[in-house]
């Protein structure tokens, strides 16, 4: 078979489980997800973030998409009732600011959320690590006046701005990157976060994962990024939640931080 026809049946392949997981059984997704986890530590060790997530986007980890983009950031990207309300609540918050805000999305992935925000912002800068997808977004959204840069938020030097978005990003990130990014943050007046946590509020937060498509809420034992605590311990002057979505046995928490120093 030719590698255009397998490439042609795994789509077909995710698209099929695409529509069919709402159906399936919590136990049948902790059994794949489970499944996920172990192969993706394996396939993942030693390689740069650029090559984990262009393959990640390559597999359809996280959903293949119905157009011909070819990148789908999954469903929390596109799903209605996660993105309307987050939507609102950040539309909400930039319109309140005395000025429409510089803003730098890191991670801004397919950029299906993105263009939902842009028209309330000053400068946009959107960054992805997958050069690729960063390629299609230049093409797809040029109308929208977005400045797309392949940016690898790990190792590169990140863009100026006033607002910084990262929306369920770090989770995909071990513990000692997700430090290195936290550590560039201080020119950044606001942090807007979002990412999913356990709905119980007895978790262990930040347990350290290796980097891939899943989460660690997901995990062995469900946990969640609060950067506020161990080991990151990120100093804020203001912390407000924007909105909070409960989605798979968990809750997506989106937070404004008000970093120090300006």
């Amino acid at each position: 078979m030719t590698t255009a026809a397998t490439s042609a049946r795994s789509v077909l392949a995710q698209r099929f489980k695409q529509r069919l997981k709402p159906f399936m059984p919590a136990w049948v997704l902790k059994f794949h997800r489970d499944r996920l986890i172990r192969r993706e530590d394996s396939l993942y060790e030693g390689k740069s973030l650029g090559e984990v997530f262009t393959h990640v986007y390559k597999t359809g980890a996280w959903g293949v998409a119905d157009d011909q983009s070819g990148f789908y950031s999954g469903s929390s990207s596109h799903d209605p009732k996660i993105v309307e309300p987050y939507v609102k609540a950040v539309t909400d918050y930039l319109r309140a600011l005395p000025e429409p805000p510089a803003v730098v999305d890191l991670g801004c992935g397919d950029f299906n959320v993105g263009k939902r925000i842009r028209a309330v912002c000053g400068r946009y800068i959107g960054c992805d690590v997958v050069d690729a997808a960063i390629q299609s977004n230049r093409t797809r959204f040029s109308q929208l006046d977005v400045d797309f840069r392949c940016v690898d938020i790990t190792t590169d030097p990140l863009p100026p701005g006033d607002i910084v978005f990262l929306r369920q990003v770090l989770d995909h990130l071990d513990n000692a990157r997700i430090a290195t990014v936290l550590s560039k943050l201080a020119p950044y007046k606001v942090l807007i976060l979002t990412e999913y946590l356990p709905q119980s509020v007895n978790f262990t937060p930040n347990l350290d994962k290796a980097i891939g498509s899943h989460l660690r809420l997901f995990g062995p034992m469900p946990s969640g990024l609060v950067l506020t605590a161990p080991p990151f311990n990120l100093q804020v002057r203001s912390a407000r939640i924007l909105c909070e979505v409960p989605d798979s046995g968990g809750v997506i928490r989106t937070i404004a931080y008000e970093l120090p120093g300006h």
